[in-house]
């Protein structure tokens, strides 16, 4: 009776008595050698499964490998997956492969209606729980489960506020700071409320400084808040006015003020400790000084006529650079799409376009360092591309910044203006919703869909779900123990 629950590493351990064989074989490209390629080997329903590194001359090899049906799947960045059928019968395999350079698009799939239209007031922000958590204004909220690919109800507040600058914080709190409260555009708030995931509860904190409609908002290294811009109470005149906000005191203070009154801009906190804030023109936030600062003006300047939304989006890239993407050719001369910042030597470039060059598009960094764009208003007159009656597009494409190099990947299924929402969530896909109708009205009805990336599609991918720790410091240890198995 004791067999019935060995581990099963041992089990694994008994059958290395019977025969045992290897699998060898190659990877290249144009006859040359491609390392570091993930070569997998496992049976139909993945119970047996390991995997293997290429070397650098693109040879592997699995060992101790029973006799039966298997299969043998080979991946690389930038390459289509190959997979191939291999019986293990009384002799050692050999089986080389020849990859071709990526052609997968990826896929769009619709997943479920939202329980609210989210356009011109919307936000989301993706949850510790994995889930994301929707709202067009603070009264009605719910979560998107990726898991269940399904929504649910949350509690709402009980008072409106739309227009916010949301933020979520380390504690898992969600602050909206500012807006409106009113149910259709009015003039701006100093109001402050949070909700607390662990909770389910909402408490309203001590106001602002400043009276502000779709502020900007960003989080500083110390766990405070940095909130300038919007529209005033005097909406939409834009205000100038900055200030930092500490959530554990309630207490606000001002700042300087930045160079002309815009609202949502592009921001995001550099691994230098400043801030980077690009609408308009590009300005810093030192917190040791607590004042802005103009940082290099973009290649293409002046951008934007007033302090209205702005034509670009920002993406922090792991090194420390950033991106802008989205250009708005006010002289109607179509420009370039790329701007990358670079922080040490304070300098915009251009970088490669894709045609056709698009304003307000959405971007999202994702897992293999590459950027995905979706949507966005179309700039180039002369280009056939469909768009909708106010000129947004269903299109997406993938940017991979290391190589300057741009694809195209499959089209949305809904054209979605500025407000619509890109959230990467941990299975890898990208969900998207709102921004279907007018540009900054709410749309008859918004569809969620999920966005399956190239990466996805290159074969099995294996769930740990039995890791000894929930929680990882850096440079410490983490193990996956041997299961137990019924017999």
């Amino acid at each position: 009776m004791l067999l019935k629950y060995l581990p099963l590493c041992l089990i694994i351990s008994s059958k290395m008595l019977v025969a045992q064989y290897t699998i060898s074989g190659k990877i290249t490209v144009s006859s040359q050698s491609i390392g570091d390629a993930r070569v997998t080997l496992f049976n139909s329903d993945t119970t047996y499964f390991v995997e293997e590194r290429s070397d650098d001359f693109g040879m592997f090899y699995f060992s101790n490998v029973s006799e039966g049906a298997y299969k043998i799947g080979v991946a690389k960045t930038n390459y289509n997956y190959k997979e191939s059928n291999i019986i293990i019968n009384e002799t050692n395999q050999d089986i080389n492969f020849i990859l071709d350079r990526e052609t997968e698009k990826g896929k769009w799939d619709v997943i479920i209606k939202s329980p609210e239209p989210l356009g011109g007031t919307d936000l989301g922000v993706l949850m510790p729980n994995g889930k994301i958590y929707y709202c067009h204004d603070t009264k009605d909220p719910f979560y998107f489960d990726p898991k269940t690919n399904d929504t649910l109800s949350v509690m709402g507040s009980d008072s409106v506020q739309g227009c916010v600058g949301p933020i979520l914080l380390a504690d898992s709190t969600v602050w909206f700071f500012g807006g409106t409260l009113r149910e259709i555009y009015g003039p701006g708030t100093k109001k402050v409320k949070k909700f607390d995931i662990r909770t389910n509860k909402w408490k309203t904190h001590q106001n602002m400084l400043d009276f502000r409609w779709y502020p900007s908002v960003s989080p500083l290294s110390n766990g405070q808040v940095i909130i300038l811009g919007g529209g005033g109470l005097n909406n939409p005149a834009r205000v100038k006015t900055s200030e930092i906000y500490d959530p554990k005191s309630g207490i606000s203070k001002p700042t300087g003020q930045i160079a002309i009154g815009n609202e949502v801009s592009p921001i995001v906190p550099l691994l230098n400790g400043k801030t980077l804030m690009t609408h308009r023109p590009p300005q810093l936030f030192d917190p040791t000084t607590n004042q802005w600062e103009l940082a290099a003006d973009f290649v293409q300047s002046n951008r934007m006529s007033n302090g209205d939304h702005s034509d670009h989006e920002l993406v922090l890239m792991p090194d420390g650079d950033v991106f802008a993407f989205g250009y708005k050719p006010f002289n109607n001369i179509p420009g370039t799409f790329v701007e990358k910042y670079d922080v040490a030597a304070n300098k915009w470039e251009l970088k490669s376009s894709i045609n056709p060059i698009r304003s307000r598009a959405k971007a999202i960094l994702l897992p293999d360092k590459k950027i995905l764009i979706a949507g966005g208003q179309k700039e180039e007159q002369n280009d056939t591309s469909p768009v909708n009656q106010w000129g947004y597009m269903k299109r997406s494409d993938l940017y991979h910044p290391e190589t300057d190099t741009w694809r195209n990947l499959a089209d949305l299924n809904y054209f979605r203006e500025y407000h619509a929402i890109l959230t990467l969530v941990p299975d890898g896909r990208v969900i998207a919703v709102g921004g279907e109708g007018q540009p900054g009205n709410e749309p008859t009805q918004s569809i969620i869909e999920a966005f399956k990336p190239p990466y996805l599609f290159r074969g099995v991918r294996p769930e740990i779900n039995n890791l000894n720790k929930r929680f990882f410091q850096k440079e410490k240890n983490f193990h996956f123990p041997c299961q137990r198995q019924i017999l």
